[in-house]
This record gives structure tokens, sequence and C-alpha cells, in this order.
């Protein structure tokens, strides 16, 4: 498993999802006040994970101004089968979004997460594992995060993540 290190500007390159995980939960743990998450499906192995969702959960709890943006794709994999990032998403409306897209990213194939000003895992393609994890990539991180900003302002709520209070 490849380290990623804080003092570098420099990427780490993973292509393992024991290293994805790795990373994700690492950025997760640094992250600060905004995480931004964009995925075709909100993969199940990355996303869909006990130790995942409780460190969002964590993350999304710990201060009033703590925010989780999730851009997702395809939601079908969601309404069909369940996901847990979902369900958090119907416990904290207001900490963890969770939209559709309705317009693409510049580049399609992309996903990644980003949080606060230059935290970043970053994958080319969102259906593999390859990709890189760089926590000193303020450039990148605003360029995505811009991006992400302005396809969040098309994305629509998926009215089948609604829970109806009676």
């Amino acid at each position: 498993m490849q380290q990623s290190s804080d003092t570098s500007n420099h990427p780490t390159l993973f292509d393992s999802l024991e290293d994805n995980i790795h990373h994700t939960l690492a950025l997760i743990s640094r992250a600060r006040r905004t995480l931004y998450i964009l995925s075709h499906q909100l993969e199940a192995l990355v996303y869909n994970r006990d130790d995942v969702v409780a460190a969002i959960s964590r993350f999304a709890r710990r201060a009033r101004d703590c925010q989780v943006h999730i851009l997702v794709r395809d939601t079908a994999d969601l309404l069909e089968r369940g996901h847990q990032l979902a369900r958090l998403h119907q416990r904290l409306p207001s900490k963890v979004q969770l939209r559709k897209l309705t317009i693409e990213p510049n580049n399609q194939k992309m996903g990644f997460m980003a949080a606060d000003r230059e935290l970043l895992i970053y994958k080319n393609d969102d259906t593999q594992a390859a990709g890189f994890a760089n926590f000193k990539a303020a450039q990148e991180v605003k360029t995505l995060v811009d991006e992400h900003q302005r396809i969040w302002q098309h994305a629509i709520t998926e009215p089948g993540l609604r829970i109806l209070h009676l």
C-alpha cells in the first residue's frame, strides 16, 4: 500500500481498491469544512462500506458548518439495492446532500473526492480503482470544486430518495 505524504505536492498513485479505500478514509479524516464527491454510481466497494460511511457521518456531525455535497450520474443502484450514503443523506439532509447530474462534467469519465482547499482523490475513470491522492493539491481542487459547483446548480434531488413524513 502506498502512503500519501502530507508534506509533498506530488500525487500518490494507487491502483488497488485497498489503496483507494485507505486514501478515502485519510482524506475524510483530514477534511474540516466541506466534502465534495462526484461519482458515476457511488461505487459500493468504496462508498457503501461501514467505515467510509461512519467517517463521513462523523465529519458531517463534527461542526455546524460541515457539509457533504455528493453528485451521482446514475442513481439506479442507490434506489434498487440501497446504499448507506443514501440512507445517511435521508437522516441528515441538511448536512449530507445528494443530487443527480443533469449536465456532464468536462471529463465525463472522471470521479473525485475533494475537501477544503487542497485535499484530493482523483480517478480519470471512475469505474476503475486506479487514481491518485494528493493532499496538497490546491490548484486542482479549486478547478474541480468550481466544476462541481457549476454542475451542482443544475443537478436535481433524486425523487426516489425522498422520505415522506406523515
